[in-house]
């Protein structure tokens, strides 16, 4: 919990012919973190990458086309999308073997899709024109005109269609300057049935006239089309057949739909698996027709790894395991991934850690402290029994009904905050801000305001005081003892602290020195006057004690010695300055009371009105409401600022990399 897991770099060379069972292998246990072999071993070998993306792409195009034939057919596999990775798949899967087969079949697919789709697109495209034809030739029938007259015309053109009432102003001047005669019908809604004629020498003038004026034109079939066009009865039915041949088409692919789904399935997944394995190929490299595969693995299941890989390929893969002890310290090439192994209550904070940073291997990892000192400031901040059930409730209902494990996290952390939040309502005594209903186990916040500004400057105390001893721990873990002694947050710096609140402590609780005073007074500046002296001291102790020829003063003295008393001047304003931060911790929850005694002082003056008792709980009930939404997201996000600039400040170093192992391609 205060440590990341312990990794062991794992190296494996597998064969070619081996390579898709072992990937499918480390994806199904998701615990291989995989690193780039090329990355690691320039230098020692010559290798090519496997980025295999010719292949790839074929793979892609491959998936696309299946996914078009499920398309064409309205197949839904699995009921919709979902991520495809090797280890949710039974069958193996060798890309370079596969690709020639699986192409064959998607294309006899596509052939087979293909034909009865174009019947059923030419029938359908029949249908709708003839059934615009009829809606068409309906129109004009109904207003009792013979079709018939007009294709015998043939001198004459005519043009039937609709027009808005509103543009038959528009169509007179468009025709102005051609032979013309215009014979309105009957009215169709905004619309009105008119009937053109003019010269035939002159159709496509009329024509372009006519749509200028937004003229719906209806097409009158010529004498010498299909005779079945020319009856509208004879028309009826052509469309009956066509629906008949429609539907037969229809049933056709449904029983086709059947009989190819359980097919498309399985090509779509063997595909899919085809393409996870060559995106996963991209981490690996190969000398010849050996591939290698390198990563981090936690140090407790190096075992189950290596007996999986060499039983599923019959001991044809060489495996090296390499402590992280002896890789570490190469450099950033061999960067260990940090992975938390924090209790089920305490990953949400996780994420909150990340925001900041993510600890290198070596840290300590601070998710405990973190969420240990984010729940109790936010308890004290917000510190009232009702209101923290409300929020713990509400934290279940959503954590309940949500599947998202960022939203479920999120819930979790909000449930934890209500129950500290409702601890810290008993202390205070206080019941949706009512202080009457039970008594203060501890003491009363608007009441003992010095006394509560005393004690969050205490905690504030506490915390930086952590965050010291975490630096020193760190910087030992790194072997970097002059940071951990004579650092900025080292041992000497934590020695000045603390005999500060061994002075400050007494007085802030009795408002006297302490009786010891003269023995914590020299301890102030002898600390300072070695932080001062930081770098001759550390000179001098490489001289006599490592035996390295280290000059005992910088080259530039007068420089040096200007440059460390304004570090000193610094580091002793940055803890006087943070320390006092954490004042903020009691005025927050002097706002959070304050913002009470407002939303009853208005309840109270509603008493005296017309329902004053329905008012003055509906007063009290939406202040609640408002308190919880505005000031609950304030004190997060001041307990985040402070965990964040007085807490982490002092030790966290960063610029670790997530342990992510492999699970797949989505």
């Amino acid at each position: 919990m205060f440590k990341p897991a312990k990794m062991d770099k794992i190296d494996l060379q597998v064969p070619q012919d081996h390579m898709a069972k072992t990937t499918q292998i480390i994806a199904n246990l998701k615990i291989l973190h995989l690193m780039n072999v090329r990355k690691t071993r320039i230098g020692e070998l010559n290798l090519e990458s496997n980025a295999d993306s010719s292949l790839l792409q074929k793979y892609t195009d491959l998936k696309n086309r299946l996914d078009r034939i499920l398309n064409l057919m309205e197949i839904n596999l699995m009921g919709g999308p979902e991520p495809v990775s090797p280890e949710n798949l039974k069958e193996e899967a060798n890309p370079h073997q596969d690709i020639t087969q699986l192409d064959w079949e998607v294309q006899h697919l596509e052939d087979e899709v293909s034909g009865v789709i174009g019947e059923l697109d030419t029938v359908e495209k029949a249908r709708k024109q003839k059934e615009e034809l009829l809606r068409q030739l309906e129109i004009i029938t109904a207003a009792g005109v013979d079709i018939d007259r007009f294709r015998r015309c043939r001198f004459l053109y005519v043009a039937a269609g609709l027009i808005p009432l509103d543009n038959l102003g528009r169509m007179e001047f468009s025709l102005s300057n051609l032979y013309h005669l215009i014979v309105p019908s009957v009215a169709i809604d905004k619309q009105r049935l008119i009937f053109v004629f003019g010269s035939r020498r002159d159709r496509d003038k009329i024509d372009r006239a006519l749509r200028s004026a937004y003229f719906d034109k209806l097409e009158i079939p010529e004498q010498d089309e299909n005779p079945d066009l020319r009856s509208l009865e004879n028309l009826r039915t052509r469309i009956r057949e066509l629906e008949a041949e429609k539907s037969v088409i229809q049933a056709r692919m449904e029983k086709m739909k059947k009989q190819l789904t359980g097919r498309l399935d399985q090509l779509r997944h063997k595909v899919l698996l085809s393409i996870a394995v060559l995106e996963i190929g991209k981490s690996y490299d190969k000398v010849g027709q050996i591939y290698h595969i390198s990563g981090w693995v936690p140090q407790r299941v190096v075992p189950l790894l290596e007996r999986e890989v060499l039983e599923a390929t019959d001991n044809q893969v060489r495996v090296a395991v390499v402590s992280s002890n002896a890789v570490w310290q190469i450099g950033d090439l061999l960067k260990i991934p940090t992975c938390f192994q924090n209790p089920f209550l305490l990953r949400p904070f996780e994420k909150l850690v990340a925001g900041y940073g993510i600890p290198s291997y070596r840290e300590v990892e601070p998710t405990f402290f973190f969420a240990l000192s984010f729940l109790v400031m936010f308890g004290v901040m917000f510190g009232d029994v009702g209101q923290g059930l409300v929020l713990f409730l509400l934290g279940l209902f959503a954590y309940r009904k949500s599947a998202r494990e960022n939203v479920r996290d999120a819930c979790l952390i909000i449930m934890e905050c209500g129950i500290m939040s409702t601890i810290f309502g008993f202390l205070y005594g206080s019941v949706f801000g009512f202080e009457h209903l039970i008594p203060a186990l501890w003491f009363n916040p608007m009441g003992n305001i010095y006394y509560f500004m005393k004690i969050t400057v205490g905690f504030g105390m506490l915390v930086i005081s952590i965050g010291l001893i975490l630096n020193i721990v760190n910087s030992i873990e790194n072997r970097n003892y002059k940071e951990g002694i004579l650092g900025e947050f080292g041992i000497i710096s934590l020695i000045f602290y603390w005999g500060c609140i061994g002075l400050a402590l007494p007085y802030l609780t009795t408002g006297k020195l302490p009786v010891n005073a003269g023995y914590l007074l020299p301890v102030l500046p002898l600390s300072l006057m070695v932080l001062f002296l930081k770098e001759p001291l550390f000179n001098l102790y490489g001289r006599l004690v490592l035996k390295k020829n280290l000059p005992i003063l910088p080259d530039k003295p007068g420089l040096y010695f200007m440059e460390s008393l304004i570090e000193i001047g610094d580091t002793v304003i940055a803890f006087l300055s943070h320390t006092v931060s954490f004042v903020r911790v009691s005025a927050f929850a002097l706002a959070h009371a304050g913002l009470f005694l407002a939303v009853f002082t208005l309840a109270r003056t509603s008493e005296g009105m017309r329902g004053g008792t329905l008012w003055y709980g509906l007063i009290v009930v939406l202040g609640n409401i408002g308190i919880i939404t505005i000031e609950g997201l304030v004190v997060s996000i001041q307990t985040i600022r402070l965990e964040y600039y007085e807490f982490f400040t002092k030790f966290f170093q960063g610029g670790g990399e997530i342990y992510r192992p492999l699970q797949g391609i989505q």
